[in-house]
């Protein structure tokens, strides 16, 4: 199924060319991804003796033994210089194609033997860089001096920390973490294999005493099954599949499918290219590169949701019809319903209240345009932004866990937890309004000597107090749903009343829950954006 990669990069190409869309930006795209790819992205697997033993080593790390996967980043390269439209367009497809036939012969290797040799400071610097580059586009403004001083003190600083004792202690698998995998040579491959057969004799004995199966002797590593002894492990060789597909070999797969259709529409037409394709492509190369491992690391997979789609008719036959009621064993679903609902309406009304309350006088004092008076004054402005960062940095549901642990169970943890939440959503908002407010009214009120309080009073609050009120009715839409997953951890609430049900197996009463919330839901929403179009 290997070809459904480089079919839908195909496509994709296909489709931007109908649609009359920038076939050089995808060029671009594919180039820079390509590179992103031969440095970053896992492409095999190399087995050992357990599964934590294995590695995934890059394009860059099979060199020593593919050197012909060196042509993936030469691909890449020739896809970002930027040539004539039609020259540029034959120069992708080719490349394009040169991937796709390098990747379908590397894939057909067969199994062999090659040793890991870790690389030390690789992750470490790569690190160090993406952070000093970080630190320089946060500098920008002030100076390429300035930001070139930063960027410098930041990636040095960083780089000493992870490479030094101190960062190996907190963070041990940065040690040697990128690996090449040097080719075992043939003769000590046979010489392993023999010495592999010559062990059989004592390790089926012991395999016999435990019950497992007897391995039987070896004419290649193709005969192999699983992974490799114990012994050989121990030197640091690892078995390595060519075949074994990684996220890596599907997305080159993928992006040579693309260049080289991409490449193809140019050549065929120059004018499917547009100003800022260079900027569109590293845009979407870089959305690329963050997204493919992404969907890696959080196992998703179409397979497994198939795989577990009779649970799904299963919950819905056990959730319908809704059980309302049941006098026979005095159980009264919709009452409880409704009574939970309305307390995670309270639990959001009280915590956007209460958070109100403190985000309203914190504002002013976080707005840039009133704090400019004094050091004093921006002092203040900075902790009060310094405040709002780490507050709105705590998510809620780690706030209520706090609360659950210190007042207990029930609704009080939660209203806590959104409260102290929400004061900085709502601060931050309401403090950019205030920085936003016209300067005439403000003027006009100084220069007849009005106090500040009176210039507060006259000048800002007219301005900002419809958008106060916007924010407020928006944050307490939020909280409203926030509230429902504070039940979950035993703030009070449907939430709670959800999970009970659920964890008994009562689906025909949580499915009650749902629907009230998708009601109460889309209630609050009217009813917030008729109040919003009255007051603002």
């Amino acid at each position: 199924m290997t070809w459904v990669f480089p079919a839908l990069g195909v496509l994709v190409a296909v489709l931007t060319s109908i649609s009359r869309g920038s076939a050089r930006r995808y060029l671009y795209a594919s180039g820079l991804g390509l590179l992103v790819l031969f440095f970053a992205f896992p492409f095999s697997s190399a087995l050992g003796y357990l599964s934590r033993e294995a590695v995934h080593p890059t394009p860059l790390g099979l060199l020593p033994s593919y050197p012909w996967l060196g042509l993936i980043a030469l691909a890449g390269l020739a896809a970002l210089v930027p040539w004539s439209r039609r020259l540029h367009g034959w120069v992708g497809a080719l490349a394009g194609l040169v991937v796709l036939v390098l990747i379908y012969g590397w894939l057909a290797r067969p199994v062999f033997l090659a040793r890991v040799v870790p690389l030390p400071g690789v992750m470490e610097g790569a690190i160090a860089l993406g952070l000093a580059l970080l630190a320089g586009l946060a500098a920008r403004g002030r100076g390429r001096a300035v930001s070139l001083l930063v960027a410098l003190l930041i990636g040095g600083g960083s780089y000493a920390l992870l490479a030094g004792p101190t960062g190996h202690t907190y963070f041990p698998r940065l040690v040697g973490y990128y690996k090449l995998l040097t080719p075992v040579p043939e003769s000590e491959t046979r010489e392993l294999i023999e010495r592999y057969n010559a062990g059989l004799e004592k390790a089926n004995a012991l395999r016999a005493e435990i019950g497992l199966k007897k391995l039987e002797p070896i004419g290649s590593l193709a005969d192999l099954q699983g992974g490799l002894p114990k012994d050989l492990a121990r030197e640091g060789v690892r078995l390595v599949r060519p075949a074994s597909l990684r996220y890596g070999t599907l997305a080159a797969l993928f992006l040579a499918g693309l260049m080289l259709a991409s490449g193809f529409f140019l050549a065929r037409k120059p004018e499917l290219a547009e100003e800022g394709d260079l900027t569109g492509g590293l845009v979407a190369a870089g959305v690329f590169a963050v997204l493919v491992p992404s969907f890696y690391a959080t196992e998703f997979s179409l397979a497994r949701l198939v795989k577990g789609w009779p649970f799904f008719v299963n919950f819905l036959d056990r959730a319908w019809p809704p059980r309302l009621a049941d006098p026979a064993h005095n159980v009264f679903p919709l009452q409880e319903v409704a009574s939970q609902m309305a307390l995670t309406v309270e639990i959001a009304l009280v915590g956007t209240f209460l958070a109100m309350l403190f985000a309203v006088p914190t504002s002013f004092l976080a707005a840039r345009n009133l704090t400019r008076g004094s050091g004093l004054t921006r002092a203040v402005f900075t902790l009060m932004r310094a405040f709002y960062n780490v507050d709105r940095g705590v998510d809620t549901l780690i706030l209520a866990l706090v609360f659950v642990a210190a007042v207990g169970l029930g609704p009080f943890a939660g209203v806590l937890a959104m409260a102290i939440h929400s004061i900085a959503d709502l601060g931050k908002l309401y403090s950019e309004a205030i920085e936003n407010v016209e300067k005439g009214p403000i003027e006009a009120l100084e220069a007849v000597g009005a106090s500040g309080t009176g210039v507060v009073r006259w000048a800002i609050l007219p301005q900002v107090l419809p958008l106060f009120v916007a924010y407020t009715l928006y944050r307490f839409e939020i909280n409203f749903r926030v509230s429902i997953v504070l039940g979950f951890v035993g703030a009070g609430g449907i939430g709670f009343f959800i999970q009970n049900a659920m964890a008994s197996g009562m689906y025909d009463q949580m499915i009650i829950g749902i629907i009230a919330i998708v009601l109460v839901v889309n209630l609050i929403d009217f009813g917030s954006s008729w109040l919003r179009s009255k007051l603002v």
